[in-house]
């Protein structure tokens, strides 16, 4: 199943406008926390703090985001926006619980900060906390109703708690929410493979395949609907691509074996064939 993940909000949003005219593209990622000593006043200060925890997420160095947050919250120790960004910073930098207590944080000193609940509810997905990420996200939902990849989320956790009747309502009110949100067609398509229901997997995963095409996951589970239909042509097709775009990924190695196994040994079975 696929997780959809992002950011919760971006940096520089989270902590308020503040009126400077100077584009975040423009600001570097520093190598120190302290910023320049010419700054006029403290709310100069802090909104460049905010611009260089953007300028190191984008430069995929999160500890160094995290430092300078923790600065932030040193200065504004009731700013939630700065606990839930330090947060989305230490999940990315591999600090799940350090991630968490900051989600908590921000929680605790803004309840209604919607953002925190669902990227709590995110990363108890990926501790496998799927009661605790169900609570979460339904906290996010009623927050935000029209939350479509809370409810995506919230149905690929009540997927794993083995509830297939609520994650699929969940899924599809996802995609009713937004259509755009390739992971709710992934997962449902999922479900449907999980469920028997092949055609609609093979609906679905071909949604998704059309946004991403070369998801070798979602390219290897229409191959097992395909195969599942008796149709042999088609699922050696997704199974070699899924083999294209990951050589490794052990489902199409498995499909494409079997697949193979069972028709004349010819050049046209090669991987590398189209």
């Amino acid at each position: 199943m696929r997780l959809a993940v992002r950011f919760a909000i971006g940096l520089a949003l989270a902590m308020g406008a503040t009126g400077s005219t100077q584009a975040v593209s423009d600001i570097a990622c520093p190598e120190s926390t302290v910023p320049a000593d010419d700054l006029v006043n403290d709310r100069q200060r802090l909104e460049l703090l905010t611009r260089q925890a953007t300028a190191c997420v984008r430069k995929r160095r999160p500890a160094r985001a995290v430092a300078l947050l923790t600065e932030i919250i040193r200065q504004m120790p009731t700013n939630a926006a700065a606990y839930l960004n330090r947060g989305s910073a230490q999940a990315t930098a591999g600090e799940v619980a350090l991630a968490i207590s900051d989600y908590t944080a921000a929680i605790n000193l803004q309840p209604d900060l919607v953002e925190a609940w669902y990227d709590r509810g995110t990363t108890f997905m990926h501790l496998r906390r799927y009661e605790n990420a169900t609570a979460d996200l339904t906290e996010a939902i009623r927050l935000k109703p029209d939350f479509a990849l809370a409810y995506c989320n919230r149905g690929l956790a009540k997927f794993q708690l083995g509830d297939y009747d609520q994650a699929l309502a969940d899924y599809s009110t996802g995609i009713e929410h937004d259509d755009a949100v390739n992971y709710c067609y992934l997962n449902r398509g999922t479900l449907y493979l999980t469920l028997g229901e092949y055609q609609k997997a093979i609906d679905d995963l071909t949604r998704a395949i059309g946004d991403k095409p070369s998801d070798a996951i979602a390219l290897s589970r229409r191959g097992q609907a395909h195969e599942a239909l008796g149709q042999s042509s088609r699922a050696l097709d997704d199974f070699r691509a899924a083999l294209e775009a990951n050589p490794r990924l052990q489902s199409a190695e498995e499909g494409f074996a079997r697949i193979t196994a069972q028709q004349p040994r010819s050049d046209g079975d090669s991987r590398g064939s189209k």
